[in-house]
């Protein structure tokens, strides 16, 4: 009961009232004028325009440790959550909590909102120099309203 209490009350103070509404408004707009991909597609460009823009701040990482404590100081400016990153036996797994992707624009968003952090990861691994064989991918059903779960590796067949 407490963490339930703790989210909703979280969540609601995640996104500034002065946008929430807005935002909300136009993800109903956006979802009446295009599919799922189209969205996913659009959000995963104004996700890597997000990491172009702070690319000086990981560009010069060593460690997968490194990279998530230097990410982690941007998320926590923007009241975006977190990240986790883990190695797995053949991907990095990208824990992503309590981005307030459900709470702006409303959680039936989440399928497409989710793009953004898949643009924002992909584009941070590019810049350290991944290749187009790798890929950040959605785990699937793995999107809440408190935890996106993504992983990087060689693409999902």
């Amino acid at each position: 009961m407490i963490n339930s209490s703790f989210e909703t009350y979280f969540r609601q103070h995640q996104v500034s009232h002065q946008w929430q509404f807005m935002l909300q408004a136009l993800a109903q707009v956006l979802q009446g004028a295009e599919d799922t991909e189209s969205l996913k597609a659009l959000f995963f460009k104004v996700g890597e325009r997000m990491a172009r823009e702070i690319e000086g701040d990981f560009a010069t990482v060593e460690t997968l440790a490194d990279l998530q404590d230097r990410i982690n100081v941007r998320w926590s400016e923007w009241h975006w959550g977190w990240v986790h990153f883990k190695e797995l036996e053949d991907a990095i797994g990208i824990e992503h909590h309590a981005a307030p992707l459900a709470q702006a624009f409303g959680e039936a968003s989440l399928p497409w909102t989710v793009g953004l952090l898949q643009g924002f990861y992909q584009t941070v691994f590019e810049v350290l120099g991944a290749g187009d064989a790798m890929r950040v991918e959605t785990v699937s059903h793995s999107a809440t309203p408190m935890g996106i779960v993504l992983r990087f590796g060689s693409a999902q067949v």
